[in-house]
């Protein structure tokens, strides 16, 4: 079922590189947040900092991890600072949908965006004591009704920080942006449908398509990082969020490949406590 449901976890394997993947990316989240807090909420932006160099020296740590008992150290330490930063995501949350929080440039959707995020990355981190999944298909298709969902949120961040004057771009992020929205439909049909199933060959056609779909949009999200870079591109989004945006289109893609490597072999590797990858 989806990612909130409590009996799936993500498929992907726990190791030092998916780690340090995901605590960069809450690092710049911690970032984000603060950046588009209005000026007067000195409170949260100094709560946002605090969270930065929390998950900035949680990053460094990660590059002096070893196996098995410093691996699990290291895990537990990561699950309480993420455990944390959720629970703040969803305080400014609650803070802007009630409208007691009012100004600054963070959308709800985006706050809710960068919390379902940081869920992901503590089932991820909990699979050091949770063990192996029952059912890999139900993991398998809650990881495409997540990460479809959250590519379809970038195209409409994207849109949203783009000049209005910029229509030819615009146009072609609503057309992926509907692309993403109809993959993420289908992905959740799948959901029911395959539910402590198998995957079927009309699942493995949709995983070629998801797979395809991704690979246009980390291409667009590459040209636009590019040119916004250049600054031939007229908008209010900053070069980091399009690495950022770009990066987890990315990690999506390597995603689809570990998903594809299951269905043909039918291997689930789910915990590395020793992984070497430090790159």
């Amino acid at each position: 079922m989806d990612i909130f449901c409590r009996e799936v976890e993500p498929f992907v394997p726990l190791t030092i590189h998916e780690i340090r993947f995901w605590l960069r990316i809450m690092k710049e989240h911690s970032l984000f947040i603060k950046l588009g807090l209005p000026c007067d909420q000195t409170a949260l932006i100094e709560e946002a900092q605090r969270f930065y160099d929390c998950f900035a020296e949680l990053e460094k740590q990660a590059c002096q991890v070893q196996c098995d008992d410093h691996f699990r150290s290291f895990v537990k330490q990561v699950l309480t600072a993420v455990k944390n930063i959720f629970s703040f995501k969803r305080h400014l949350l609650h803070l802007l949908i009630e409208c007691k929080l009012r100004g600054g440039s963070n959308y709800p959707l985006l706050i809710d965006h960068i919390s379902r995020e940081a869920l992901y990355f503590y089932k991820i981190l909990e699979k050091i004591r949770n063990g192996e999944m029952r059912y890999p298909v139900d993991a398998i298709v809650s990881e495409n009704v997540f990460w479809l969902r959250i590519m379809a949120d970038h195209l409409k961040f994207i849109r949203g920080l783009l000049d209005p004057s910029e229509r030819e771009f615009i146009d072609k992020t609503n057309v992926l942006s509907n692309k993403f929205d109809q993959l993420q439909l289908h992905a959740r049909d799948f959901d029911s449908m395959l539910w402590h199933f198998r995957p079927t060959p009309d699942f493995i056609r949709f995983e070629k398509e998801v797979t395809d779909a991704t690979i246009r949009l980390r291409d667009f999200k590459a040209a636009a990082e590019e040119l916004i870079k250049q600054c031939a591109v007229l908008s209010l989004i900053p070069p980091l969020l399009a690495d950022h945006v770009r990066r987890e289109a990315e990690h999506f893609l390597e995603v689809l490949e570990l998903i594809h490597g299951e269905m043909m072999q039918g291997s689930n590797p789910d915990i590395i406590l020793c992984d070497h990858d430090f790159r």
